[in-house]
């Protein structure tokens, strides 16, 4: 079963390449997108693996306090797709990347810096992904934990393939292919793991035996304070305006209206994405009570509740959920690598023929490194809290910037590199440094940036002007 799902996701692929004329159609898709296709490659993209695994993770650490994380991912999207906070303008000027925007508002040099935190956090948070769920993977099937590397190059060899070769129509359609297995995984993978937890009873007895009330309450909880709130809300405000797997989506919807569409409907299934995973996590505390490595809890529990020839069917439902993933993130990080980082050093005199040819050789780089950093990263977080921090290196600048650009006409390009600057320091401190709080870090970097914005703005004013 996995060997078919993998050869039909390739093959499903390859046939979308002929879709593929010119460059807009490699990177947006021709901006032709429909509701249906938006919502399912959207959903796809963010449903994956890795996210299941960190949900749960959470969850499986700190109860059922961790679901408000999952609250306000649906709640920041729909926010922003009923006001059309940055995005309704960001998809009427009809780019291809969010630093492009920088450019056509600032200057080159900002859009090259946007575009180059933009590109560290992807390929970060991708050797991430592809660690933690080789490791999901070598679990469930049984493999020798030796298998590890062969597992994740399997994986990175079949989504290089069909993202190199038919770019964001390849993406759609084998993400709305692989959306009806993660339904499906999704269905199946609840109705055992819940019944085996012993339902809503078994799984608050064991939240309440193993955390507490700290399980339950917000109050309660250590990790899950106002400070940690307020930065989850900012995180996911930033994310959906300002990440790019995401925005791709948007920039390649047929108008503004349907893209704000697009945020309104998918807000519900960005909290189902975070919610279902969340309450594994805490049926995997019910079924397996405390275990050493808790970003292991999920596979394991699924192994002991699930029977075997189920579990293979299941196991497609994940592995639609990562390729979906990497396949988004490939085409997002390689297209900023050449459209905002490599074109800009050029001068921006690059043929759209060989933009596509140097997008398809960064995807193949690109794999080739988070290969190679997911052999030997070593985890010091839980995954939730390290994406979350890693992706604070470019998320508050990003979102400073674009709030500053669209909506304050005093924002200037000295305020915007101080943006950029304050955003990072903060999250590059807390990586070096483990002993500094991770919710401090982050909300550091989204109070620095826009006070940078401003002062930087203000400051360089007549100089600028």
């Amino acid at each position: 079963m996995v060997g078919g799902f993998l050869i039909a996701s390739v093959v499903i692929g390859i046939l979308a390449r002929r879709r593929v004329a010119d460059l807009d159609d490699f990177l947006v898709a021709g901006r032709r997108l429909r509701s249906f296709w938006g919502i399912a490659t959207l959903a796809s993209t963010e449903m994956g693996l890795v996210t299941i695994i960190y949900f749960s993770e959470e969850a499986y650490v700190n109860g059922f306090v961790a679901i408000v994380a999952g609250l306000l991912a649906g709640l920041t999207m729909w926010v922003i797709g009923r006001t059309g906070f940055i995005i309704r303008r960001l998809r009427s000027l009809e780019l291809r990347t969010v630093p492009e925007y920088f450019e056509k508002r600032f200057t080159p040099g900002v859009r090259w810096i946007a575009g180059l935190l933009t590109f560290i956090t992807g390929i970060l948070n991708l050797g991430i992904f592809l660690q933690v769920e080789g490791r999901f993977l070598v679990i469930v099937t049984g493999l020798p934990q030796e298998t590890l590397p062969l597992i994740m190059g399997i994986l990175l060899v079949f989504v290089v393939i069909y993202t190199m070769l038919g770019g964001m129509f390849s993406v759609v359609v084998t993400d709305v292919f692989q959306f009806v297995l993660i339904l499906a995984g999704i269905v199946l993978t609840s109705w055992f793991a819940f019944s085996d937890a012993g339902g809503a009873a078994g799984m608050a007895a064991a939240v309440n035996e193993h955390l507490g009330s700290a399980g339950f309450d917000l109050r309660a909880a250590p990790k899950y304070g106002l400070l940690f709130l307020i930065w989850t809300a900012l995180y996911y405000t930033s994310g959906w305006t300002g990440w790019q797997p995401v925005l791709q989506r948007t920039l390649s919807m047929k108008d503004v209206n349907t893209a704000l569409k697009l945020y309104r409907i998918s807000s519900v299934f960005m909290f189902f994405r975070a919610c279902m995973p969340m309450l594994w996590g805490v049926a995997a505390l019910a079924v397996l009570g405390l275990i050493s490595e808790p970003q292991t809890a999920l596979p394991h529990m699924l192994v002991a509740t699930i029977p075997a020839g189920l579990l293979g069917f299941i196991l497609l439902g994940f592995l639609a959920a990562s390729m979906s993933t990497y396949d988004s993130y490939l085409l997002s990080f390689s297209s900023i690598f050449v459209q905002d980082i490599l074109a800009p050093l050029r001068g921006g005199v690059i043929k759209d023929e060989q933009r596509m040819l140097s997008t398809r050789a960064a995807t193949l780089v690109i794999a080739v490194f988070i290969y190679l950093f997911g052999i030997y990263f070593t985890f010091t977080e839980t995954v939730f809290r390290l994406i979350v921090l890693t992706g604070s290196l470019s998320y508050a600048g990003i979102l400073c910037g674009l709030t500053g650009g669209l909506y304050w006409k005093k924002a200037n390009t000295r305020g915007a590199y101080c943006a950029f600057a304050a955003s990072a320091i903060p999250p590059v401190a807390a990586l070096f440094i483990p002993a500094i709080d991770t919710t401090l870090a982050g909300l550091l970097s989204f109070i620095m940036a826009p006070m940078a914005l401003v002062a930087g703005s203000l400051w360089f004013r007549q100089e600028a002007d």
